[in-house]
């Protein structure tokens, strides 16, 4: 008696990804812009290409010279470049955004020494990961939570 194999023929997935709604699109593509210019340490260039004018950042925590929640995109870009001016960066790196509707998660690490300041002298290696939302294409807050891995005296 002889069998014969029957070919079987690949079946489709049970289940197809429904293509991404428009405004996952813009989400995603925003946050890869933004993980593009962080990449290239341009995060000034990041706040004036992809920040609404009201944007906000929500801060884990305040301290010193950095309130805990900054609203407007001019508060923002000094903020940033009062923190930029203060440290010597040693080392960066920025994570592939992850998109869900009209938000991303963006992972990031610094390891950097404060130049100033009462943590002047200080080394920090930081592991970020913000969460940004997203309107009409620009970024309109972003959410940061952190936690130091290790701050060394220099």
């Amino acid at each position: 008696m002889s069998t014969t194999a029957t070919p079987t023929t690949p079946s489709k997935p049970a289940f197809e990804m429904p293509p991404m709604s428009a405004e996952h699109q813009a989400t995603e593509k925003v946050g890869k812009r933004l993980a593009e210019l962080i990449g290239q340490r341009k995060n000034l260039d990041a706040i004036k290409e992809l920040y609404a004018d009201n944007a906000k950042h929500i801060e884990a925590m305040g301290g010193p010279g950095c309130e805990r929640i900054c609203e407007g995109k001019a508060t923002l870009l000094e903020k940033a470049k009062q923190f930029h001016d203060s440290i010597t960066i040693h080392g960066h790196t920025v994570g592939k955004p992850v998109t869900n509707g009209d938000q991303f998660l963006l992972p990031m690490s610094l390891d950097s020494t404060f130049n100033d300041g009462p943590m002047k002298g200080m080394r920090m290696n930081m592991q970020e990961t913000a969460l940004y939302t997203v309107k009409n294409g620009k970024i309109s807050e972003a959410k940061f939570f952190y936690g130091m891995c290790g701050m060394d005296e220099k």
